[in-house]
């Protein structure tokens, strides 16, 4: 099996009357899946689309996101998914640099796409989710019911280029990450295999669907499963817990911020959430007292993973059968190695910090165009993750911070994530970002950006007091700025350059 295609392919010969799909108050059977995905596929075929070419994907959570993605999988389409937030520079940035031939969007995102595919001479197929307002645009509703459905499956090779997703962009430009049909079937193989996932199993798919985790770990997993996936189109903390309540699916994935949120519905510990196996976590460490305060009051575990786009994108979780402690990065998913190395490239020992480094079928073919940065990141088959980590003496691993934010003041190396584990153990503090500002004494500076509790007051020297009684002198910030909120990406992970700018323009 090369086309990832024969997932929905499979499934379906196995479970047709399953529900593939909830949405709303539509469930959907993996066969009318299949059919909706077959008969579009044969609608873009006729379009002139042909194995190889590129289609932007722009999609909410909605049925037709998983048709659209194995309508273009049939017929050997490679798919950029691509975020319906996105302002029209982003997407014009995106289209631009994978050379798409046509975009699949809402009608919501309408105006900000045809501004963005203004100058784009390649991006000729405008396929609109809603009606047509402009007479390049064609219907994606028509493409599904105006043609039979497509018979063969294109023939494409295991490390043929599924997807191109777009990294966060660290610094500089995101960049497209080439993941293959084979990165994206490990990956799904290796999550259903630690999941132990069935026909019976159901998941809450309020992630969205065009992030990594959203298209392998919630809609790959379960559809090569036989599942459910229940889909959202926006978080609502009540709303999700009420929709677990009446839909009974055996998962969440959710990010760090979604579990706090949780715990702060009123009366919360009322509603039954006992169907979930598990919660999973990704995209930033969890803290402990959130953990244990979900877990109390819900009585349902959460397990956190790591994974990066590079890497498909997961590469480790937490088991539920061993200890569990906040922040650890757990041990590698089935098929896949990572180490944590130092400078030289030997293990790092207990207590010692070093790079994540990853192999295995999901790590990536490289980054689109730009062969110097892929060889920068894949060496001798490992991938660099640019994460570093430190190792405890029960062999698990905690993300430190990325090599790139590692705050070098005075010649000390200083980690953010040791400092803000301190910031966020005073009580009135609910987060904390913690970034190095270009400094002409010491080289860097260390600044905070903070988020108080609901109703808390604090000022800057109460705060800096607080953490040098707990810290080294040198660790601590110099400078505390109060936020309402913190900037963060789709992951729900903090956007630390933004801070940083914020940070450097308010000086």
């Amino acid at each position: 099996m090369n086309n990832l295609y024969h997932i929905l392919e499979n499934t379906t010969e196995q479970y047709p009357d399953n529900i593939a799909l909830v949405f709303k108050d539509h469930k959907i059977q993996y066969q009318d899946v299949k059919e909706a995905a077959d008969r579009l596929a044969m609608g873009l075929k006729s379009l002139g689309l042909k194995p190889g070419d590129r289609v932007a994907l722009m999609l909410p959570n909605v049925p037709h996101f998983p048709i659209s993605i194995f309508g273009l999988l049939k017929i050997g389409v490679t798919i950029i998914p691509v975020s319906t937030f996105f302002k029209a520079e982003e997407i014009h940035h995106q289209l631009e640099d994978a050379e798409v031939k046509g975009i699949i969007y809402w009608q919501g995102c309408r105006s900000r796409v045809l501004e963005a595919v203004q100058g784009l001479e390649r991006c000729e197929r405008l396929i609109v989710l809603g009606e047509k307002e402009v007479p390049e645009e064609i219907r994606l509703t028509y493409l599904m019911e105006s043609k039979e459905s497509l018979k063969g499956v294109a023939d494409v090779k295991s490390d043929d280029t599924a997807f191109i997703m777009y990294t966060a962009g660290i610094t500089g430009r995101p960049r497209g990450a080439e993941l293959t049909h084979e990165n994206i079937l490990s990956n799904i193989r290796s999550c259903s295999q630690f999941l132990k996932l069935d026909e019976h199993d159901g998941v809450i798919s309020v992630l969205s669907l065009h992030i990594p985790v959203g298209l392998t770990l919630v809609m790959g997993s379960f559809f090569g499963a036989g599942g459910r996936v229940i889909l959202l189109t926006k978080f609502e903390a009540e709303t999700v817990l009420k929709t677990i309540e009446a839909e009974k699916p055996t998962y969440f994935v959710g990010m760090p911020s979604m579990y706090r949120e949780f715990l702060e519905v009123e009366h919360a510990e009322a509603i039954d959430i006992g169907s979930l196996k598990f919660c999973l976590s990704s995209g930033d460490a969890l803290k402990e007292e959130t953990i244990e305060a979900f877990e109390s009051t819900f009585k349902v575990p959460i397990l956190e993973g790591y994974g990066l786009t590079e890497a498909s994108p997961m590469v480790s979780f937490n088991s539920p059968v061993r200890d569990r402690k906040a922040g650890s990065i757990g041990l590698p998913l089935p098929g896949v190695e990572m180490k944590i190395i130092d400078e030289t490239g030997s293990l790092v020992k207990p207590g010692q910090v070093g790079e994540i480094i990853v192999q295995g079928h999901n790590v990536m073919k490289g980054y689109l165009n730009r062969p110097e940065a892929t060889k920068e990141v894949l060496k001798d088959g490992w991938l660099y993750t640019g994460d570093l980590a430190q190792l405890h003496e029960n062999g698990f691993g905690f993300i430190v911070v990325r090599k790139k934010e590692v705050i070098v003041k005075s010649g000390f190396s200083v980690y953010p994530r040791e400092v803000e584990r301190f910031l966020v153990g005073h009580p009135k503090i609910k987060e904390a970002v913690v970034v190095g500002i270009p400094d002409p004494a010491h080289g860097e500076e260390i600044y905070a950006c903070i988020v108080l509790k609901k109703d808390e007051e604090a000022t800057q020297e109460e705060i800096i007091a607080y953490i040098k009684e707990r810290i080294a002198t040198y660790k601590c910030p110099k400078i505390v700025q109060f936020v309402d909120s913190l900037p963060k990406g789709p992951t729900g992970r903090v956007m630390r350059d933004t801070v940083k700018q914020s940070m450097i323009d308010n000086k």
